[in-house]
């Protein structure tokens, strides 16, 4: 009963939807107030109706009803009820069902936040995001059924797949990328309607800039997550393999990153208004370029779904939407010309100019990099691969540029710059990065990508705290503030300017800790015989026995455990494991990561030989692994305090409206 409710659902969802759509082009074209209100109204009822689908189907997943065929290929009734609710998303049909309930969260959010303001972009911005949900509700009721019922009804399902139920970090990394994905609608349905209306003043671009932050947040949050998971499930001791749902995530990171930065400069200089727009098509374009990738099993991907129906869909929905939106942006180009000539070579909107190229660079290296196989293939029938060597060979160069104008950018004036400013702002910072560099030499490091990062990383930092120090001594000057009450004050007052130094800080701190950890760690393998001990840097292993029972959680679960004991820097026990799962052919690594703030001492079970009691292991030192985690949470902090709003603009903005 309660899966045909859900199927009702979806159904009514896709009606609702399509009216929505409909009411809010009249709307738009009228003026009607009362068919927007319905039209908001039904945008609200779609989110309640799948919201239930998506309660009828964890129910459905909770009481292992195997009537469903979903539930039947991802569930059974060992499977413990965190991995239950989670399977939700965890396949092709239950992600596309989560999917629509935060695309019409995101969609209901805006429509409710903006019920009263903007009475000229919303009609036509919430027309955008009902088409877009409607598509996704139609994918579920024809292609993507996750209700499909199944006869004979089986006694017992096969469960989740193995990789998705060997650790909780499957609960956080999906929803967090969805969140970021789904929310890229929001300034893609604002730049539409800026267009549709002619509107495209700095109006649309102060209202976009922080919905285009809030899933920028989640998007970054997802994609450091997944970077997580697969360092701690994969058992391979990396953390980004350039794999193509990996690079397909990053996408739209790169160019939303670009769009907000080039935002800036429209909104400050009325300059870069085509290219801005021109990026939040591409953004929202490459959300669902993702996730036909993800979904159509066009690409071999650990994180992919298996083959399905819904390619053609996807695929239709990319060429529809980039071919109306281009069109679109083309029929308003003399409306987007530039207000004001560009500045100078050497100013910070120019800065801004050569970022955005170096984001379309690296974008379109990685795009490339993943379709070329499936191009080959399609045109050729040929087999063809492209690797993470090539990956770093071409896109270590951009981001070290990228780096190099995180910290010009901020430093430069708008409209231009005289070589006294370039001297007066840029000799301490690279006096600085040369200085470390030349100490880190002297401390043994001889890899040029670290010492490289060290300097530049060190020249970005400076030439931000450089930035603080100036600003803050002028506020204590002309106030009489203490230091630290003139900092805090002028981070406060100026939420956008430091939120973003403190996200570059992160990125500071990542980049230091991705080049450290993929050049100067240690990577051995050996087999052990029990009692035997191995010596890697400052830790000894030893080797102390097989252990192989069931999973205690689940008894359908078979460990095959190799218990060590560590002495060195971090004492104690270890146990690294392969577990063998009933739905899984190969058996899936546990590894083991004793992480501290200088480096993990990682362990993963390669294989076992039961009869000779051998287990042979591969050992890693990852150094400053756990910064990459630190970094990728002060990118989010940042972001998240640049868009936090200020209590004494929210109080006069209230009084004015009042008065």
């Amino acid at each position: 009963m309660i899966p045909t409710l859900g199927h009702l659902a979806v159904v009514i969802g896709l009606a609702a939807t399509v009216y929505a759509a409909g009411a809010f082009i009249l709307g738009g074209r009228s003026g009607d107030a009362a068919v927007l209100a319905s039209a908001r109204r039904a945008m609200y009822a779609a989110f309640a109706l799948v919201a239930f689908a998506c309660f009828a189907m964890v129910v459905s997943l909770l009481s292992h009803d195997f009537s469903v065929l979903y539930v039947a290929r991802n569930n059974a009734t060992t499977t413990p009820p965190f991995y239950s609710v989670i399977s939700l998303w965890a396949a092709l049909e239950g992600s596309i069902l989560f999917w629509t309930l935060l695309a019409s969260g995101w969609a209901s959010l805006v429509l409710y936040r903006y019920r009263a303001r903007l009475p000229a972009l919303m009609p036509w911005v919430g027309a955008t995001l009902a088409l877009g949900t409607a598509f996704f509700f139609a994918v579920m009721a024809w292609p993507s059924d996750p209700f499909v019922r199944v006869t004979p009804i089986g006694l017992e399902g096969n469960g989740p797949n193995a990789l998705l139920q060997n650790h909780p970090f499957m609960g956080l990394h999906p929803p967090l990328l969805y969140l970021g994905y789904t929310g890229m609608a929001i300034p893609f349905a604002f730049g539409m309607a800026a267009l549709i209306t002619r509107r495209t003043d700095e109006e649309w671009l102060a209202v976009v800039r922080r919905w285009t932050l809030v899933p920028w947040i989640f998007l970054t949050a997802g994609i450091v997550a997944g970077a997580w998971w697969s360092y701690a499930v994969l058992g391979w001791g990396g953390y980004w393999a350039w794999d193509p749902v990996e690079n397909a995530a990053l996408l739209p990171w790169l160019t939303a990153t670009a769009f907000i930065h080039s935002s800036m400069v429209a909104e400050r200089r009325g300059t870069l208004r085509t290219w801005t727009h021109a990026l939040v098509i591409a953004t929202f374009v490459l959300t669902l370029v993702g996730t036909f990738l993800t979904r159509s099993g066009v690409v071999n991907s650990v994180h992919a779904f298996t083959t399905s129906g819904i390619g053609a869909w996807f695929a239709s929905a990319i060429l529809v939407t980039l071919g109306v939106a281009l069109a679109l942006l083309v029929w308003r180009l003399p409306d987007l010309r530039d207000r004001r000539p560009p500045g100078a070579v050497v100013s910070r909107e120019s800065a801004f100019v050569f970022n955005n190229v170096l984001f379309l660079g690296v974008t379109f290296a990685i795009l490339f990099g993943t379709l070329y196989p499936v191009l080959v293939e399609a045109t050729t029938g040929a087999k063809a691969s492209v690797g993470a060597p090539w990956f770093n060979r071409v896109n270590a160069p951009i981001f070290v540029a990228l780096l190099f104008l995180t910290g010009v950018g901020p430093a430069l004036p708008w409209g231009g710059a005289s070589w006294a400013t370039v001297r007066e702002r840029f000799a301490v910072p690279i006096l600085s990065g040369v200085g470390v560099v030349v100490a880190a030499w002297a401390l043994g490091v001889r890899d040029a990508a670290p010492l490289g990062i060290f300097g530049l990383a060190t020249f970005v930092l400076v030439v931000m705290g450089d930035e603080v120090v100036r600003g803050a001594h002028s506020r204590a000057r002309s106030r009489g503030e203490t230091a630290p009450l003139a900092v805090l004050r002028l981070a406060t007052r100026n939420r956008r300017r430091y939120g973003g130094y403190l996200a570059h800080v992160g990125i500071c701190v990542m980049a230091v800790a991705i080049a450290v950890s993929a050049t100067l760690g240690i990577d051995r393998t050996a087999t052990l015989a029990e009692g035997e001990t191995l010596s890697i840097g400052p830790y000894t292993l030893t080797y102390d026995k097989l252990v192989t029972e069931p999973l205690a959680s689940d008894p359908r679960v078979i460990e095959t455990r190799a218990e060590l004991t560590l002495a060195g820097p971090q004492s104690g026990h270890m146990a690294t494991a392969l577990r063998d799962y009933p739905n899984s052919a190969t058996a899936i690594a546990t590894p083991v990561v004793r992480t501290a703030l200088g480096e993990d001492l990682y362990v993963t079970l390669l294989g076992y030989n039961p009869d000779a009691r051998t287990a042979t292991l591969r050992i890693f030192i990852n150094p400053l692994v756990m910064w990459i985690w630190t970094g990728g949470a002060i990118v989010a902090f940042g972001a998240l305090f640049a868009i936090w709003p200020d209590r004494r603009r929210t109080a006069v903005a209230a009084a004015v409206a009042g008065a």
